[in-house]
């Protein structure tokens, strides 16, 4: 397989990073890896403190707090917390396979 390739596809299969890694790029991984994990982290932060805030609201206002009252929250703590997040994940992800493979083609 070539280099190109076999980049690219770590990249886009395994993590952002991952391709320039295999590529022996380890520099080059790091912001991706990085930018990505750090999106990770701002969206279950941002989820989190979402359905906080609105079990919250449910317990102010008497209703039970149950399994299926938490799910319904924190799913729509997600819709909201998907649209500014979320793009820019698959723009990390995007650059990161482009970049593995453009940098397994100059290693040919």
């Amino acid at each position: 397989m070539k280099n190109s390739t076999r980049g690219a596809l770590w990249s886009a299969l395994v993590f952002p990073g991952s391709g320039q890694i295999v590529l022996k790029h380890w520099k080059r991984a790091i912001p991706f890896a990085l930018f990505n994990g750090g999106c990770i982290i701002f969206l279950i932060v941002a989820i989190f403190r979402s359905t906080w805030t609105g079990l919250e609201q449910e317990a102010l206002q008497g209703a039970d707090i149950n399994l299926s009252t938490i799910l319904g929250v924190a799913s729509t703590s997600l819709a909201g917390a998907k649209n500014y997040i979320l793009p820019l994940m698959f723009l990390g992800w995007f650059l990161s396979v482009i970049d593995a493979w453009m940098l397994g083609k100059r290693l040919l």
